[in-house]
């Protein structure tokens, strides 16, 4: 896949970038060609391969079309995460650098979830950051629409997912705590005397 200058890209790790130049360089095997690629947010400079392009995951911003779906991921009910770090961290991480706007969006939604819940670390914080970061860039540049609009949006989203959730979570308790109060009451109400069979009732005479 080729880019042109002044085409804006996604890169899994980095995010939203713009390609501002293509520069030759002499190797040891002669000359290769990089593109440029200057990152929004972290005033970063990358040179990449061109011919290597493909295998970074650089990737053009996502298509229109792709945008309803991750807003329907950001509402979907949130997961609950693993309670050992390692774990939720390995598995946060491989979503937000996965290059997939869907995974990076579940990684935002899941984290929220879990500041909502119980607490977040300074570690999940940071990759909270990262991912909304990612997230919110990118959606602004396939909307062409600014950070803050942007930011609301997903925002909103989020907010209607948690809620979702805590509504569930709310109706599934009260649901219990009814059929705690069946139980209490059929057993409130035995034993009540019941017909020994005339044998049985014989037996005991």
């Amino acid at each position: 896949m080729g880019f042109n200058i002044g085409q804006s890209i996604i890169h899994p790790s980095h995010g939203a970038g713009k390609i501002v130049a293509f520069q030759e360089k002499e190797l040891v095997k002669g000359f290769q060609r990089y593109y440029v690629i200057e990152f929004i947010h972290n005033r970063l400079t990358v040179h990449v391969p061109v011919r290597r392009i493909d295998q970074t995951g650089v990737r053009p911003v996502m298509p229109v079309a792709l945008i309803s779906g991750v807003f329907e991921t950001l509402e979907l009910h949130p997961l609950d995460l693993p309670d050992e770090f390692r774990v939720r961290r390995n598995a946060i991480d491989k979503q937000i650098h996965s290059g997939y706007p869907n995974r990076v969006a579940a990684a935002v939604r899941d984290l929220a979830w879990r500041e909502a819940s119980k607490y977040l670390t300074e570690a999940d914080k940071e990759a909270l950051f990262e991912a909304r970061t990612l997230l919110i860039t990118e959606l602004a540049l396939a909307l062409e629409q600014s950070w803050e609009l942007t930011e609301r949006s997903v925002d909103d989203a989020i907010a209607r997912a948690i809620r979702d959730r805590q509504e569930a979570e709310a109706r599934a308790l009260e649901e219990e705590a009814r059929a705690l109060e069946e139980e209490e009451r059929i057993s409130t109400d035995w034993p009540f005397p019941v017909a020994l069979p005339a044998k049985m009732s014989e037996a005991a005479d």
